[in-house]
């Protein structure tokens, strides 16, 4: 019976994570949360869009449960859930919210 293959992590490894982490996944859910709200303030319910924004808002909740939360307790076994829980908020639910707040500001200023 064969065993699983291992594969051992290398500096460039982690970078690339940690670039991941805070820079591309802030990113992505800024963006989501700008053109969720965008939908909902917009008015216009039509099935072409509420569908499109209703994938949006499912890969923003995917991408912090399955790429963040669920990364961060594989990979740091040794922290608590609630610092595994303050990751995930500060990583993606702060960043939907900053998107949600931008939007929110250009259409007062308008």
């Amino acid at each position: 019976m064969s065993h699983p293959a291992v594969v051992e992590r290398t500096s460039e490894g982690r970078r690339w994570d940690g670039f991941f982490l805070v820079v591309l996944v802030p990113i992505y859910h800024a963006v989501g949360g700008f053109f969720v709200l965008d939908f909902v303030l917009s008015g216009q319910y039509t099935w072409g869009r509420s569908l499109r924004t209703f994938v949006l808002l499912l890969s923003n909740l995917v991408l912090a449960f399955e790429f963040v939360y669920r990364d961060l307790c594989t990979n740091r076994p040794d922290w608590p859930r609630e610092r595994v829980m303050k990751s995930v908020i500060m990583y993606c639910v702060i960043p939907f919210c900053v998107g949600m707040a931008v939007l929110l500001v250009l259409f007062v200023i308008k």
